[in-house]
């Protein structure tokens, strides 16, 4: 969060985030809680935005790594149970907007709510500050193949019910590309969109820029 990127701060744009994303996903409720730490700046601006008040909602584990860039279903699962702990007084009988930067597979998401439900929160609301991930990426970010990103195969209201939510809010690309100084051009939003800048072949995975380079060392 303290780095420029295009001689924009990471921190504050991820707050403008939030702050489009309480206006695109607005909800009646009592405290909003990030997802330590990725959520945390997105969270702060949603909190400003709607006059909710913010809090911490979750104890953060800091020797476990990021879930989904785990290998193996079975790893990314045990990651999940220990790297977040609910705090029962913040959260018990308190309707409660959970913000994260992003779902991919689902699995980190739905342990998390079922953390809340367990922990007596009266109703979860999920707000996500980025679009749903609908295509793979090629370029060298661990989003998995299409079949298992969660938002490729599901409508809204299938992953609403999948995650155990009372509601559920994606930032739009327009919310989330406004939230920088930049040209919304010069960014890849295939992710999102599942337009890519440059030709994917049938056989490119994400290592295709490692394999060549391997390659033309041999």
């Amino acid at each position: 969060p303290d780095s420029l990127i295009f001689g924009d701060s990471v921190g504050l744009v991820r707050e403008r985030l939030g702050r489009q994303l309480a206006k695109e996903h607005p909800v009646d409720a009592d405290i909003v809680i990030p997802v330590p730490d990725s959520g945390s700046w997105a969270a702060l601006g949603y909190s400003r935005e709607s006059g909710i008040p913010y809090s911490h909602g979750f104890i953060r584990n800091h020797y476990i790594g990021r879930t989904f860039l785990s290998p193996s279903e079975a790893s990314r699962k045990l990651k999940v149970r220990i790297k977040l702990n609910p705090i029962r007084q913040a959260v018990e009988g308190k309707r409660v907007i959970v913000v994260d930067d992003s779902i991919v597979r689902g699995n980190t998401a739905k342990n998390r709510v079922k953390l809340l439900r367990s922990a007596g929160a009266k109703e979860v609301h999920m707000r996500i500050s980025c679009p749903p991930h609908v295509s793979p990426c090629f370029y060298g970010i661990d989003f998995p193949s299409k079949k298992e990103l969660l938002a490729a195969n599901s409508s809204l209201e299938e992953i609403t019910k999948f995650l155990n939510v009372d509601s559920l809010g994606y930032l739009t690309v327009e919310g989330m590309l406004g939230a920088t100084t930049q040209d919304p051009k010069h960014f890849c939003t295939a992710c999102f969109t599942g337009k890519y800048p440059t030709k994917i072949y049938d056989s490119d995975d994400k290592y295709k820029l490692e394999n060549k380079r391997n390659c033309c060392r041999l």
